[in-house]
């Protein structure tokens, strides 16, 4: 398999996969990812003050991953 095609893999796919992770949490879905709330037993208002700006952190990171993997993929870097 050529380098380019590594990048996409290792970059733009798991990238996907982190852009899944953020809108989910940013729309109040899978909270028992947050960090020390494995069984869902700390406070909703705890996890209301945390999901919106841990979401966009992980939206933008995602994108961020789905570019780099794209422009390896298409020789850009």
């Amino acid at each position: 398999m050529s380098d380019n095609l590594f990048i996409l893999l290792f970059a733009g796919i798991p990238g996907i996969f982190v852009t899944i992770l953020g809108i989910q949490l940013f729309r109040n879905k899978w909270l028992r990812l947050i960090a020390g709330n494995t069984f869902g037993d700390v406070p909703k208002s705890e996890t209301d003050r945390l999901h919106k700006p841990l979401g966009i952190i992980c939206i933008i990171f995602g994108l961020f991953l789905i570019v780099i993997g794209v422009a390896g993929w298409l020789g850009a870097i």
